[in-house]
């Protein structure tokens, strides 16, 4: 509903590009703590009501006095939204910031970003917003059904299908059923080993694209206070042995950035992510562990990682001296130990972020703080933070640099491949780029019908 019923003022590209939707142009003032936005006339919700400048305040006022903490989270430097005329907006923060476009740009409308009507109240069960597919219905843990918007602004963009039914099947073996059957027309699926069986299926075409991402950390605490250690782990890291044997070729080494980020730098560009074992030991030696040093790896017990995850991250580790031992926890208590930076080494699941600032951002507790570690950090975040369009590339790639040099606050490992199949005597193609977000709008609007559907033109 988020990505194609309602919309948002801008949207984020994979490539990291601010791109317009319900906005057609932005201004941000030299103290970079006035954003202007300048309004698309002629669009309209789709109950009939006209999208103006009140309907933007309305929306954020309503998120920030009702939201969670996500919403608190990324409106914390929010000050006023006030609407100047009826296609004028303007956001005022409390603090210079360059981020917070990409928070307005959020094209999952995760926040504060979502473009609601207070003439339709009924957000949470029968939603009206201004996008390219409107609501039809909804049956609970069944199914969601939309229908394109002829009044839509933008009518090239609509698909070419009379209605789109979104089956809800939690249990990926009934999905692949359903499409085995022919009762659906594509799925996405949750395993590789799936999604190369479906691959042999000459009715069948399989797409992926890197989808989410595999980070480590260490605590910067106890054992791993000290840089060297953290230095030799992270060198002596298998990322191809990763790609290749545990998530057996559907995976890439990666790096702190998204791969379809255009200004990110990857795994080739940045120091310490060339695996060199004896450079690891060497270092470890010169720093007094000649006899090697044993860390714990925790990792939450519901997290299904391939069986040769940690075999051979262990076995790589192994190689330059460092013991490491697994140890799975539940949730809870690892989430505690996590926040609290209670921990040896743990690893993270990440999906894509539209807001590429939060792939380099330390969390706030996951690990000792930027003054203790890496004080040098904190000045470039403040940069990246405050740079114009034109420098925002250089100082993410600064503060990518400055990182991967020190380890610090995490490290990227490598990038896992999410898949998607359909018949392909019922849909033509279909674009999965976006989707990594969580933004099912491209998706959607790219399936094209290559001849009768099962029912009527769904």
């Amino acid at each position: 509903m988020l990505t194609t019923v309602y919309e948002t003022l801008a949207w984020t590209s994979p490539s990291g590009e601010v791109l317009p939707r319900l906005a057609t142009e932005w201004s941000i003032s030299e103290d970079r703590r006035t954003y202007t936005f300048r309004l698309r006339q002629g669009v309209r919700f789709h109950n009939g009501a006209d999208f103006t400048a009140q309907d933007v305040v309305y929306s954020v006022t309503r998120a920030l006095t009702g939201g969670g903490p996500v919403v608190r989270q990324r409106a914390r430097n929010l000050d006023s939204v006030t609407a100047t005329d009826d296609y004028t907006v303007v956001f005022e923060l409390t603090e210079p910031s360059s981020a917070f476009l990409f928070e307005v740009a959020d094209p999952t409308g995760t926040g504060f970003s979502s473009i609601l009507t207070d003439t339709a109240p009924g957000h949470g069960t029968a939603p009206i917003g201004t996008g390219p597919l409107r609501f039809v219905s909804y049956t609970p843990g069944s199914e969601l059904v939309l229908e394109p918007n002829p009044e839509y602004w933008d009518p090239s963009a609509l698909p070419g299908y009379e209605r789109l039914r979104v089956r809800i099947i939690e249990d990926e073996p009934g999905r692949v059923a359903a499409i085995e059957a022919g009762e659906v027309a594509l799925i996405r699926t949750d395993t590789i080993e799936v999604a190369a069986g479906l691959a042999e299926d000459p009715l069948l075409e399989v797409v992926e694209t890197p989808a989410w991402t595999i980070w480590l950390h260490a605590a910067r605490t106890g054992r791993t206070a000290d840089g060297a250690v953290v230095r030799a782990a992270w060198l002596s890291l298998d990322r191809e042995g990763l790609a290749d044997i545990a998530f057996g070729g559907a995976a890439s080494p990666w790096s702190t950035s998204h791969p379809l980020l255009a200004y990110g730098q990857g795994p080739t560009e940045l120091p310490g992510y060339q695996r060199d074992v004896e450079a690891a030991a060497q270092i470890l030696a010169e720093a007094g562990y000649e006899g090697g040093i044993s860390l714990e790896l925790l990792y939450p017990e519901q997290d299904l990682y391939p069986d040769d995850f940690f075999q051979v991250l262990v076995g790589s580790w192994s190689k330059a001296g460092i013991r490491v031992e697994p140890t799975p926890v539940g949730r809870a208590t690892w989430l505690a130990r996590l926040v609290t930076a209670d921990y040896d080494l743990t690893v993270t699941r990440h999906g894509w972020h539209a807001n590429p600032y939060r792939y380099v951002l330390p969390r706030p507790g996951w690990q000792a703080p930027p003054e203790d570690v890496l004080p040098e950090l904190i000045p470039a975040l403040t940069d990246l933070a405050t740079a114009t369009d034109g420098d925002r590339p250089e100082a993410f790639r600064r503060v990518q640099l400055l990182e991967s040099e020190h380890g610090y606050p995490f490290i990227g490992v490598v990038y896992v491949n999410s898949h998607h199949a359909y018949h392909t005597h019922l849909i033509e193609s279909a674009d999965v780029t976006s989707s990594v977000t969580g933004d099912r709008r491209n998706l959607y609007l790219s399936l094209a019908p290559a001849g009768q559907l099962p029912i009527s033109s769904e």
